[in-house]
């Protein structure tokens, strides 16, 4: 009977024409086409970036409001030609955590409130989110607003598949107002749009780029205003929006000149395998032309020895004298190395990030760990607001009753600082414990599902009789019960890591 069954399932089952045909159909598949015709590989589109040196750098600080163009350039240049600051702004970048987060459900303290609504609430607002995903969205955000300042994109959104962020060009946008949820919004230069290759793209994309071109060839006025629901932006200097300027503009000067200096330190290291041989040819009289040899007889004569004794990194000159000598290229290496190292270490020390890329000058945990607050906070705080606005912004055009989102200002290095807070808290309700997976990288979906399983499914607990034992669920008082004995706590907590000092962590290292 078990074998008919299975014959019959497997004769029902759709062939792999009709999976494909039903792949086909979906929204997910069509609109992979669409995003996978946003650029003609067979065409060159990439922009170009020319290289820049001190002088025209300090012209355009001479006036940095009308060279915002060129200093943005000038970030893009030094982020594919400086190592230093290629690292600096990716470690910014990449130190975000935008899992850990708390979502809180509309509550009215003045009226009953209703927990089936409460719970659809929640659920849709989690699926949104999902789809949303800024934690794989903003990388690229992010680095472009370390590099330029600010990151203009279209947000395409389809229910159930996902979120597409298409990057604009930020010389041809700019900020024309605030939402009342904190972010930015902006215009764009329509007329750059008139070539072939950006008609194809709003042809591909279509809305809502097709009726912002459309309202520039209507009105001839070139910037339009690009609509609330698939605008976003960020930028990082939000002490005046009107300006336009790379973060790290003040680094800009020490880079280029690590650069030359490098490029000073190559060519020493080219010269320094080089060698000049001064080969003698005496002379017998008063007269400096007076010599024992014909110097053309002499100069076959060396001509061949240099030939066949020395290699192509080796030239010869004949000179008057009695003695051989040879001349070395590599005397200024050393200085040149040190003068690079020195460059380096200045940058690393006045750079953010520095302290990281050059490890070797971290002496304790706890100033390290103080550090990272501080960097944190430097990287996070002007952006994660814009980012909750716009996320928040966001449910409220696609989820009917939406809860509230909100990020922790934390990194990847201080969540485990309020992980240690929340777990904490936790002992005493249920009210954290969703945000304090979050910080693990489980959504709150994930962890409601995952204990459903465990519980409901797969019951678990009846299945293994005894859970993890930890501080959180177990006594300090060692009995025994049906044959366990708990774990009692052996001697004196460990300082904290913050409150430990040098001498106290290089004896807890050894």
């Amino acid at each position: 009977m078990a074998r008919t069954k299975s014959t019959t399932v497997s004769n029902n089952a759709p062939s792999k024409e009709e999976i494909q045909k039903i792949y086909n159909e979906t929204v997910f598949a069509k609109n992979s086409e669409i995003y996978k015709q946003l650029r003609d590989v067979t065409k060159s589109s990439s922009k170009s970036i020319s290289a820049i040196d001190k002088e025209t750098l300090k012209s355009y600080f001479r006036n940095i409001a009308s060279s915002e163009k060129n200093l943005r350039n000038t970030s893009r240049y030094l982020y594919y030609r400086s190592n230093i600051y290629f690292r600096l702004i990716n470690w910014y970048a990449d130190m975000w955590d935008l899992r850990c987060r708390h979502v809180k459900p509309n509550y009215d303290l003045t009226k009953p409130n209703d927990a089936t609504k409460t719970l659809k609430s929640l659920n849709e607002t989690l699926n949104v989110l999902d789809d949303l995903n800024l934690h794989g969205n903003m990388t690229e955000a992010l680095i472009n607003t370390y590099i330029e300042d600010v990151y203009y994109s279209i947000c395409y959104y389809e229910e159930g598949v996902g979120t597409f962020f298409f990057r604009l060009d930020a010389d041809e946008c700019a900020i024309d107002g605030r939402y009342q949820t904190g972010d930015l919004s902006f215009s764009v230069d329509m007329s750059k749009w008139r070539n072939q290759q950006r008609q194809q793209i709003i042809e591909w994309l279509g809305e809502p780029l097709k009726s912002m071109y459309d309202e520039y060839e209507r009105t001839q006025n070139k910037w339009v205003h690009c609509p609330d629901e698939y605008a976003f932006m960020l930028k990082f200097r939000m002490d005046d929006i009107n300006t336009i300027i790379p973060p790290f503009l003040p680094l800009f000067l020490m880079l280029a000149s690590n650069e030359d200096c490098i490029d000073i330190q190559a060519v020493a290291d080219d010269l320094s395998i080089y060698k000049l041989i001064y080969m003698p040819l005496k002379t017998m009289g008063k007269t400096v032309d007076d010599f024992e040899l014909s110097p053309d007889l002499a100069e076959k004569y060396f001509k061949r020895f240099v030939e066949d004794a020395t290699n192509a990194y080796t030239a010869a000159a004949m000179i008057p004298g009695d003695e051989l000598k040879v001349i070395d290229f590599d005397d200024s290496t050393d200085k040149d190395i040190n003068r690079v190292e020195n460059s380096m270490n200045n940058i690393l020390a006045t750079a953010g990030g520095g302290a990281v890329i050059n490890a070797n000058n971290i002496t304790s945990t706890a100033a390290f760990n103080a550090w990272l607050k501080e960097e944190t906070e430097f990287a996070i705080s002007t952006l994660m607001p814009q980012i909750d606005g716009f996320a928040n912004r966001f449910l409220i055009m696609h989820c009917s009753n939406p809860c509230t989102v909100k990020h922790f200002e934390v990194s990847v290095y201080t969540k485990k600082e309020l992980y240690d807070q929340l777990l904490e808290t936790c002992q005493y309700s249920y009210s954290n414990r969703l945000a304090l997976n979050t910080l693990l990288g489980i959504s709150e979906k994930e962890t409601i599902a995952m204990n459903f399983l465990e519980n409901e499914v797969l019951k678990l607990p009846e299945i293994m009789k005894y859970p993890l034992q930890s501080s959180f669920t177990t006594s300090n008082s060692g009995n025994t019960e049906d044959g366990y004995t708990t774990e009692v706590g052996q001697g004196r907590p460990n300082v904290p890591d913050d409150e430990l000092s040098d001498s106290g962590e290089r004896s807890r290292n050894q």
